[in-house]
């Protein structure tokens, strides 16, 4: 028997036995991480070779099977997600081409719906771009036919094909989906930025919502966002599973993080929507509308075009009508001969980008406002005293999380950094840092030498961490460093190396001879230790199973146990890559029992 042969009896059985399972990907909100829907999603059966849906449908095509699998398909994703009990729309995939046989069986995912008790305005009918239509005229009355039923349409894989926006303005849909290959690297790439945004703009215009599809990175998640994306999908924002999961926890926090803590935030805090006036307005008729309006302080000009040629404040004005014979000569000319230059920026620019373009070019003279655009044409005013007012707000929250020793970020941004590296599937090394008999050499020494050694030991690992690792202070002598390259074990060896070195004018010259110090115990005996070493535990978190920060933390303080069981300065790197209650959970038993 031939492979064709083989594969076609295996779809046989796979449709006769009904052996297809079907799974669940989130679609979420990008405006606050609430899950609209699920996707359904396909597989054959684990142990055979059909079990690639892109093999599982290939073959049905060529053996002229595609409609039965795919009306299979549809029964079982239908009745499983409403066995389920999960809220929100379950999204469809549904092959155009099968609208236009004559055969197809119209009704029959009416039929389906109706038996799992589903409501007809939970379903979104997804039509791939990535199918050629030939009959335009029988293709939208067959989507017609669905809509007719009180079925969403979505266009899925746009800008996969060539004709989606054709189809686009043909079928009117509810929603669009973005082809994933757009979506990725979207933040570093200008023509697909250019691209993504113009479809969002015409999504707003024809009131279509807008799905990103292939979100796989912090980065990409946050741009889509920020773009105007309406709906995310992808990896980082739940995987295909058999049961309707919740958004995972990193992802959940970099939608709805702490913006205190970080100045990547949009310029809009500091941006008043103020009209601009033509540059050939007359000046007498801009000292007319801060006449007619007290609150009034500044206005942009611009051209026929909307593009801004400076500003005009009220004290300028004033001023020039101010002078003798200033009024008679100032108030016929047009506004741009009285203007004065500004700054002007992008709106999509960060506060901290746009605090960067300030310092560089505000002087003594400059005006306390600058002009921001959007895509070059104006859009608000903004104010340096507003940014001036995030910038020392943003500088009290810092302070509030770091800790006051070493000013190191401390729990709350750490915690918030390790989100952001599993939201953004970025592989990464944990180290637990901690000093072995500290508090016994704070007894011997005094609080104060003790601040002295852990103000050494913070500056020893910000010297020998990478410009791409995160250094936290968790309080008293322990730290975190959260080492992004594949080099976690030597540069924690060179640390241990160097504090041990560096720990030498720190000690009485008998503590030193004598390799260590007296000091009591807890239960008030005296007794002897040696010199201060350091215990650093490493563990590399499973970014598959890891969810959240607490996850890590639990892996780091088990090597960092691990490692203070070893005589001297020491690095232990744990060969566990999932904390304990995890890994029991997996293994179906207790985690009491997984102690080792």
């Amino acid at each position: 028997m031939g492979l064709s042969d083989f594969h076609r009896q295996e779809l046989q059985r796979i449709i006769s036995g009904r052996l297809l399972t079907p799974l669940f990907q989130p679609l979420v909100s990008l405006v606050d991480g609430s899950i609209l829907g699920y996707e359904a999603l396909i597989r054959g059966p684990s142990d055979s070779a059909l079990h690639s849906p892109l093999l599982l449908f290939k073959t049905a095509q060529s053996f002229d099977l595609l409609e039965p699998l795919e009306l299979l398909c549809r029964q079982l994703s239908i009745q499983a997600f409403a066995d389920s009990g999960a809220a929100g729309q379950l999204f469809i995939n549904v092959n155009p081409m099968l609208l236009l046989t004559s055969d197809h069986p119209s009704g029959l995912t009416k039929s389906y719906i109706q038996q799992a008790g589903l409501a007809p305005e939970r379903i979104v009918i997804e039509l791939s771009e990535q199918f050629q239509v030939e009959d335009t005229d029988l293709f939208i009355s067959a989507v017609k036919h669905y809509r007719e039923f009180g079925f969403k349409i979505a266009i899925d894989d746009l800008g996969s094909g060539f004709s989606g926006l054709k189809l686009w303005s043909e079928l009117r849909p509810d929603i669009v989906k973005i082809d994933r290959y757009f979506v990725d690297q979207l933040h570093s790439d200008p023509i697909k930025k250019a691209f993504v945004k113009n479809i969002i703009e015409l999504a707003k215009s024809t009131g279509s919502l807008i799905v990103a599809e292939g979100i796989e990175t912090s980065e990409e998640l946050l741009f889509c966002r920020e773009l105007g994306a309406d709906i995310g999908q992808g990896y980082l924002l739940g995987r295909p599973n058999a049961d309707c999961v919740e958004v995972p926890l990193a992802a959940l926090s970099l939608l709805r993080q702490d913006k205190a803590l970080s100045l990547n935030e949009s310029l809009e805090p500091v941006v008043t929507k103020v009209v601009a006036v033509p540059a050939q307005l007359a000046a007498q008729q801009v000292a007319a509308l801060f006449a007619a309006d007290k609150q009034l302080a500044c206005v942009a000009v611009v051209n026929k075009e909307q593009l801004p040629l400076g500003l005009v404040s009220r004290s300028m004005i004033n001023e020039r009508f101010s002078h003798p014979f200033g009024r008679a000569l100032y108030e016929k000319k047009p506004i741009h001969q009285c203007m004065e230059p500004a700054i002007i920026v992008e709106r999509t620019l960060s506060m901290d980008d746009l605090s960067g373009v300030l310092t560089a070019e505000v002087n003594d003279d400059a005006s306390p406002y600058f002009i921001v655009t959007e895509q070059g044409r104006y859009y608000g005013l903004g104010s340096v005293r507003k940014v001036l007012r995030q910038l020392s707000e943003h500088k009290i929250q810092l302070a509030r999380y770091a800790n006051p020793l070493t000013m190191l970020p401390g729990n709350v941004p750490i915690n918030r950094h390790i989100d952001q590296l599993l939201g953004s599937a970025t592989a990464f090394t944990i180290g637990y840092i901690d000093i072995d008999s500290f508090k016994p050499y704070n007894d011997v020494y005094g609080y104060s030498k003790g601040d002295l050694i852990i103000e050494l030991l913070a500056q020893i690992i910000q010297a020998e961490v990478s410009q791409h690792d995160f250094v936290g202070h968790i309080g008293g002598d322990d730290f975190i460093v959260l080492f992004v390259g594949e080099d976690a074990t030597v540069r924690a060896e060179r640390i241990c190396k160097r504090f041990e070195q560096r720990m030498a004018s720190y000690y009485l010259p008998e503590h030193l001879a004598s390799a260590g110090f007296y000091a009591t115990d807890r239960l008030g005996s005296p007794c002897f230790y040696p010199l201060l070493t350091l215990s650093i535990g490493l563990a590399t978190p499973d970014l598959s199973q890891c969810s959240n920060h607490h996850d890590v933390a639990a892996l780091a303080s088990d090597a960092k146990q691990q490692a203070k069981k070893i005589t001297g300065s020491a690095v232990f790197c744990n060969k566990r890559r999932v904390p304990n209650h995890l890994a029991a959970l997996s293994d179906g038993v207790s985690p009491k029992v997984m102690t080792g």
